[in-house]
């Protein structure tokens, strides 16, 4: 393990710390607050590329001088773990076993100034402490703890991402030796490299019952002496063997760190309000139970509700599923496919392709009616003489003025009807499901699009590359049959798109760039960015990614008004961003 360790620099002169406690580590807010003062530009988190800004730009420097080196970079890349020799000092390590004598918890060291520069290069400066620091039982001889972890189904909410020029892990475990674990001990056994692994973590390998790994001197069980700090990856498979040294006992202290947009391992904070649970919306009374689900409503502080099936055309709860049994998230390259209808095989390799989807004839010519005259009857509820006072820049093809939009939930409950039909239909349904995964969840009702000529252009934006720590719904991913991305906007067409009146345009295949998008202009002369504008119908239901596929609007240049339903799905990996920006 000689690549990976690293002893701390001027560790001598440092003061001892205090490890009950550490008060002067900053709070949540505190990073949050740094952080954004410290990303590119205080550019808007949905655009990292505006046009006097067309390089590049790495992800923020720790607050810290020193970084790791270039062989902790590429040990953590390839094997998911790190082991620094010496953190704690002799008298830090006293005090520490002094308070587990006593029956306590070191709880400072998860703010230990060892292990901050680490986290803060890894999860990003906005990081928090997922998990307090806790002790690691010893395992009896005779026990067992299977392997847990494995990046196979992928949680992008503690996945390790590394896309050109960028590289964050969305959750870091760290373990702080008080004492030796000499080879062959028991204690802690980690399996190198499954944090990018895209196969799951076989059965007979998590028990213990297939020993190859160990047969072939691939180090399970890392050997660490008293005061060394371990650092591994979230997604690492990592497991406990029984305790069988004779020289002391097992004493490993644990705490976890998340990125800054991930949800918390305790359901129960991540919320739009403190108490763990988010107020019902006056709009939402009466809603179904799906939709209620959708918004989620239902979610509890022991987890998300259950997860809504659809086969395009009908929907409903699915009660039996539990948590434990892994993620609900259709795939199409699965063992056993148990039902042909979950994943149309067409509708995947387009949306893998493209980075979108459209869907006809969604909307019958009732429903288009119902939704069109609750439009022209709340008309006057358009502000569009702000948005014609808000310019909006990029190339002359998209200059306009603002977007005015027609705000759902400020509607009568009968003008809101034929627009809560879309909040959880089948069809949208049964598509999130395994564009996003289960327990999928958005915000609100969303808002009609409603342009009128010379207005509502956009810059392009999204691309997903680079990625940073708090946009961790940029990237797309394809990983053993599953379709991965943070955020799905849909947007339900009420009247039709031609080739000549703009409006939305994408660059096909962008969700795959690897590359930073150069510019917002997609008038380049050569076409290099490939921009195309999609033609709709009324009717039609068009699904893209909102961070990772390219994408914008041209200046609407038709007397016939614009006019679409647009709203935000999330996955279920993402924290709710009320919660991201006040919860300490």
């Amino acid at each position: 393990m000689n690549d990976e360790d690293h002893a701390t620099d001027d560790k001598d002169d440092a003061k001892p710390t205090d490890i009950r406690f550490m008060s002067s580590s900053p709070s949540f807010g505190e990073r949050l607050k740094a952080a954004n003062q410290i990303w590119p530009h205080l550019k808007p988190r949905w655009h990292p590329h505006l046009p006097d800004r067309e390089h590049p730009i790495a992800e923020a420097p720790p607050r810290v001088d020193r970084k790791m080196t270039a062989e902790e970079d590429y040990g953590f890349d390839v094997k998911g773990f790190l082991v620094i020799r010496g953190v704690l000092s002799p008298d830090e390590l006293v005090a520490c076993n002094q308070l587990v004598d006593a029956g306590e918890v070191p709880e400072g060291l998860s703010s230990h100034p060892g292990v901050i520069p680490y986290i803060e290069e890894l999860c990003g400066l906005a990081y928090r402490v997922d998990v307090p620091a806790t002790m690691i039982a010893a395992l009896e001889d005779g026990k067992s703890h299977p392997l847990s972890g494995g990046n196979e189904p992928r949680n992008p909410s503690r996945a390790y991402f590394h896309q050109g020029t960028s590289r964050f892990c969305q959750g870091i475990r760290a373990v702080w030796a008080l004492a030796d674990t000499p080879a062959d001990a028991g204690g802690l056994v980690l399996l190198p490299g499954s944090h990018t692994n895209g196969l799951p973590v076989p059965d007979c390998v998590r028990n213990g019952e297939d020993d190859y790994l160990e047969t072939i001197g691939m180090c399970l069980q890392p050997v660490l002496k008293a005061g060394d700090l371990l650092l591994h990856a979230g997604t690492l498979a990592h497991g406990l063997k029984p305790w069988t040294s004779a020289e002391g006992p097992q004493r490993l202290v644990a705490c976890e760190f998340v990125s800054v947009n991930t949800r918390p391992s305790d359901p129960s904070l991540d919320s739009l309000s403190a108490g763990g649970t988010v107020p019902e919306p006056p709009w939402a009374q009466g809603m179904s139970r799906e939709q209620h689900t959708v918004l989620g409503l239902l979610d509890t502080a022991d987890g998300p509700a259950s997860p809504l099936i659809s086969d395009g055309s009908t929907i409903h709860t699915d009660t039996s599923f539990r948590q434990q049994d892994g993620p609900y998230h259709p795939g199409v390259h699965t063992n056993q496919l148990s039902d042909a209808s979950a994943v149309d095989p067409l509708e995947f390799f387009y949306w893998d392709l493209t980075g979108f989807l459209i869907v006809r004839n969604v909307m019958d010519v009732d429903w288009l009616s119902d939704c069109n005259r609750a439009f022209e009857e709340n008309r006057h509820r358009i502000n569009y003489e702000g948005a014609r006072k808000t310019e909006v820049g990029g190339s002359s093809l998209m200059r306009g003025t603002g977007r005015p939009n027609l705000v759902i939930g400020e509607l009568s409950a009968k003008d809101r009807d034929p627009f809560e039909r879309m909040l959880a239909h089948p069809a949208l349904v049964h598509r999130l499901n395994w564009m996003l995964g289960g327990h999928f969840r958005c915000d609100g009702l969303g808002s009609v699009i409603a342009t009128q000529k010379g207005g509502g252009g956009q810059i392009l934006h999204g691309n997903g590359d680079p990625i940073y720590p708090f946009l961790n719904w940029w990237p797309y991913l394809y990983q053993n049959g599953r379709s991965y991305t943070g955020q799905v906007n849909v947007a339900w067409q009420l009247h039709d798109v031609s080739e000549s009146e703009g409006g939305f345009v994408v660059v096909p295949g962008s969700h795959h760039a690897r590359y930073p998008l150069p510019s917002n202009d997609p008038g380049d002369p050569a076409a290099h960015k490939g921009v195309m504008h999609p033609l709709m119908r009324a009717g039609d239901l068009l699904f893209f990614m909102g961070g990772a596929t390219t994408h914008g609007s041209i200046a609407w240049h038709s007397d016939l008004e614009r006019r679409c339903l647009l709203n935000a799905y999330w996955s279920k990996d993402m924290a709710r961003f009320a919660w991201v920006n006040t919860r300490e």
